[in-house]
């Protein structure tokens, strides 16, 4: 009995020496980061994580660990301890130097595909198009049929007759339709990792200011200096964009002034006698001279 306590005792000392270096490991990598990101595992196949942290080597570290280490490791090292406060799920902590936002656009464009397994909710209708498919003729028109998919043999292939729902949104996929799906090679899910918020110099930014449309930001960053050139334009407020137009203006400002009081400058002296011509002509045609 003594044996048997002394060895569970070790085995606690043991798990409390290895929670305590996985800690100061975690503390010391976020000390010498500028970048602390929060990411949540829930979902995500463990090939796309390596994937990802292959396509990060050299710029990011992912660590995963039990989401208490990672908070006490944060605490520890007085970064971003309170990007923990909403975390349930599985967890991974990134330590990088690169900005928050090119570091979402990397873990975003890493999101993949995913075959369906059973009993997982379908988050759209799940639809075989019609067509002609890969598979050989045998036993597997039979399972695609027991899917529901409508199939034939045309020309010796298997060849799905008419598109066919297999589960509707919200459903739970059974068994036979996601042994169907994956012979048809059909991934109807998307996974990756979800990143949920990331900290530096003392800001934490969440998911949705991280999660940028590029194109309308690009376009409302066009209109915006659209309309500030525009309102220095207006205001005759001299800029390096705004002075070419300022002085197109006033040129033809000037121009008009010249052109209305009849004072012979060069620039204005045809016009002048142009509209000098014209009047001429419109008087000659009234007095019918």
């Amino acid at each position: 009995m003594l044996m048997q306590m002394s060895m569970f005792t070790q085995k606690k000392t043991d798990a409390k020496a290895i929670k305590a270096a996985k800690v100061a490991e975690l503390a010391k990598l976020a000390k010498g980061a500028k970048v602390i990101a929060i990411a949540d595992l829930r979902n995500l196949p463990d090939k796309h994580l390596q994937k990802l942290r292959k396509r990060l080597r050299g710029r990011a570290i992912i660590a995963v660990a039990k989401n208490t280490l990672i908070e006490r490791a944060l605490q520890q090292a007085g970064k971003a301890s309170d990007s923990m406060k909403s975390i349930t799920g599985p967890t991974a902590i990134i330590f990088t130097d690169l900005d928050p936002f090119k570091l979402f656009k990397i873990v975003k464009e890493s999101r993949g595909k995913a075959a369906a397994k059973p009993g997982q909710i379908a988050p759209f209708d799940i639809i075989v198009q019609a067509g002609e498919t890969a598979l050989p003729p045998g036993p597997v028109l039979t399972e695609l049929k027991q899917a529901g998919i409508q199939a034939a043999i045309v020309g010796g292939k298997v060849t799905i007759s008419k598109p066919s729902t297999v589960a509707k949104s919200g459903e739970k996929i059974s068994d036979m339709a996601a042994k169907a799906l994956q012979k048809l090679g059909v991934e109807p899910f998307e996974v990756g990792m979800e990143l949920v918020s990331a900290w530096e110099a003392g800001l934490t930014y969440s998911r949705s200011v991280l999660d940028i449309d590029e194109k309308a930001f690009m376009a409302n960053l066009q209109n915006a200096g659209m309309s500030a050139l525009g309102l220095c334009v207006s205001v005759a407020y001299p800029t390096r964009q705004s002075m070419p137009l300022l002085i197109g203006k006033a040129a033809k400002n000037a121009k008009a002034l010249a052109l209305g009081a009849s004072i012979y400058e060069k620039d204005v002296i045809d016009l002048i006698l142009a509209k000098a011509n014209a009047q001429a002509s419109a008087l000659k045609s009234r007095a019918k001279v």
